[in-house]
């Protein structure tokens, strides 16, 4: 299993290294600016010979600005002089052999941009949106007083794209809090892509659909997108943050937390839970209810944060545990920061902690 996001999300903010005029310039006039500089260079390779490399920053340019069908247009004209120069003009195939290689290289590169039907630098930059648009999608905004909440994501590897994801939502009157944290199967891009899908749905779902439909529709879903790879884990969360009861259903996943002030500890709640999404049609998702008293917090986690190759799950929340009663001499801020951080499947899995708690 994975998680999605760095920590501190910097995968998720725009590139702002990333031009952001080219990709509303003319078409027009930015081919002919490039098939200019091409006929440019050439004429000053047979004036005064220059080497053909110098036509490379033209390429280059067209690859990361241009679609595929322009890019060909300027390959077209630049190997067909390249070839002139190497075969007719006799400048030899050996001395031009690193810039046709060269040339190869940029080609397969604008190729395997081509099949999202944007540009190197619009690419990255429609890529660079939707994680950030996935990040803005669970983003728990401003709590009512008293409340908190605050979550942390880190990806295995610093991986740009993984799996988990959480979608947040609050209701207009600041009375409730619904979030899902999920854990979808497998690991980068692929991963990635199929928390994109299933994040867009649940964020049609969740605070329009009863809170007790939520999982079973995720589930739904899944079963009709019949991913080769379709199964994931999931936590739902709904908080009545005016009584302070707290409803909680998993699929598959590891169990929630829930910190009790008045005695000092920690406790789970896996009285019931459904299997993971997607391996079951119309299975049935039980919940678990809890109150948050005042000084009160609860905890949801992905399995990175518990799981090693070495120990067991149990002994992976036992180990987790003893880092959050370490942690509450400071209080609860910081400490899904610090559970991510220190998580026991380290740089070889991907680690989410969303911690809520009441002052």
């Amino acid at each position: 299993m994975s998680a999605i996001l760095p920590n501190r999300f910097p995968a998720w903010t725009e590139r702002h290294w990333l031009p952001r005029v080219a990709p509303s310039l003319d078409r027009a006039h930015l081919l002919t600016v490039i098939l200019c500089s091409v006929f440019a260079i050439v004429v000053a390779h047979e004036l005064w010979a220059i080497p053909l490399v110098t036509l490379l920053p033209p390429v280059l340019l067209a690859t990361a600005l241009c679609t595929i069908r322009e890019v060909q247009l300027v390959f077209v004209v630049v190997l067909a002089y390249a070839l002139w120069a190497t075969v007719i003009a006799g400048e030899g195939l050996a001395r031009q052999l690193p810039f046709l290689v060269s040339l190869a290289l940029m080609y397969v590169l604008a190729a395997s941009r081509s099949h999202h039907g944007a540009a190197t630098f619009a690419g990255d930059r429609m890529l660079g949106d939707l994680r950030s648009r996935l990040h803005g999608m669970g983003e728990i905004r401003e709590l009512p007083c008293g409340w908190h909440a605050e979550r942390s994501f880190a990806t295995a590897h610093d991986h740009a794209f993984a799996g988990d994801f959480n979608v947040s939502s609050v209701s207009r009157c600041g009375e409730s809090l619904e979030m899902v944290l999920v854990d979808v199967s497998g690991k980068g891009q692929g991963a990635g892509t199929r928390a994109l899908v299933l994040a867009g749905a649940l964020g049609g779902v969740l605070g329009s659909a009863a809170p007790q439909r939520v999982l079973p529709m995720a589930n739904d879903f899944l079963e009709r997108e019949d991913w080769d790879e379709g199964f994931a884990t999931a936590v739902h969360v709904h908080l009545d943050m005016v009584t302070g009861e707290a409803t909680v259903a998993s699929a598959g996943h590891p169990p929630a937390m829930h910190y009790d002030a008045g005695c000092g500890r920690w406790r789970p709640l896996d009285e019931a839970r459904g299997p993971a999404l997607g391996l079951q049609p119309g299975a049935e998702y039980p919940s678990s209810r809890t109150v948050l008293q005042r000084g009160d917090a609860l905890l949801v986690y992905t399995d990175g944060i518990i799981e090693s190759r070495a120990r067991d799950l149990d002994d992976g929340i036992d180990w987790m545990l003893g880092q959050a009663e370490a942690h509450l001499s400071q209080g609860f801020s910081g400490l899904a920061q610090r559970l991510v951080k220190q998580g026991r499947a380290g740089l070889e899995d991907d680690r989410a902690a969303v911690l809520i708690w009441r002052d």
